[in-house]
């Protein structure tokens, strides 16, 4: 339980600073911290899997977490196709969404202009989150951040999960340290530190 609780602890405190430096700083100039939120996002979906039972002593986790689901699942996906693996497929169909980005790239590299083309990108990705039908699963239209009301749509979704996952993890948290022990022998555990072998880490165990 010691290794659940320490992700739960690492996974809140991204989350709880992109929603932090979203609000301070808005959508654009905060995209370093979105895609924080997008691997935290992925991370939380990954964990909660790990720590479903106790959801037979706490039925309060399970309904926390089901409000914000599709959303995380949304997001998630955000990770996969947008941050973690930024894919020739992705780029080929935001070059195709947008015009603009394939008639700019022989200019000077300029961060603003590339700040712009995360963006392209990233509308590109949200659009592609469709069912098997073609119909967006999450949002009922195709999102353009140079519309208003869809980046106020994106943001709003954003920022309710992130308030609704923080919320999630303090509620795991507390239940964790329930079933976590802090040893009183420390002299064993630096003894146990002295004789650490490291390997190379090989395919992911939670």
């Amino acid at each position: 339980m010691e290794a659940k609780l320490l992700k739960c602890l690492v996974i809140r405190n991204d989350l709880a600073e992109a929603a932090l430096e979203i609000r301070n700083k808005g959508l654009y100039l905060a995209i370093a911290h979105l895609k924080t939120a997008f691997i935290g996002f992925h991370n939380l979906s990954d964990f909660e899997t790990s720590i479903r039972l106790l959801y037979k002593d706490h039925r309060e986790l399970s309904a926390g977490y089901a409000a914000i689901a599709p959303a995380v699942e949304f997001f998630s996906y955000l990770r996969n196709k947008f941050t973690g693996h930024l894919t020739d497929e992705l780029l080929h169909k935001a070059i195709e969404w947008k015009p603009e980005l394939l008639l700019t790239l022989d200019r000077e590299h300029d961060a603003s202009v590339v700040l712009i083309y995360n963006f392209w990108i990233l509308e590109t990705a949200i659009n592609s989150y469709v069912d098997p039908d073609e119909k967006h699963k999450l949002f009922g239209t195709e999102t353009d951040f140079n519309h208003p009301p869809d980046k106020d749509r994106f943001v709003e979704t954003l920022l309710t999960t992130l308030d609704g996952a923080v919320a999630f993890l303090q509620s795991v948290e507390a239940a964790l340290k329930t079933l976590v022990t802090v040893p009183e022998d420390n002299l064993e555990l630096w003894k146990k530190a002295g004789l650490t072998d490291f390997a190379y880490i090989k395919g992911k165990k939670r």
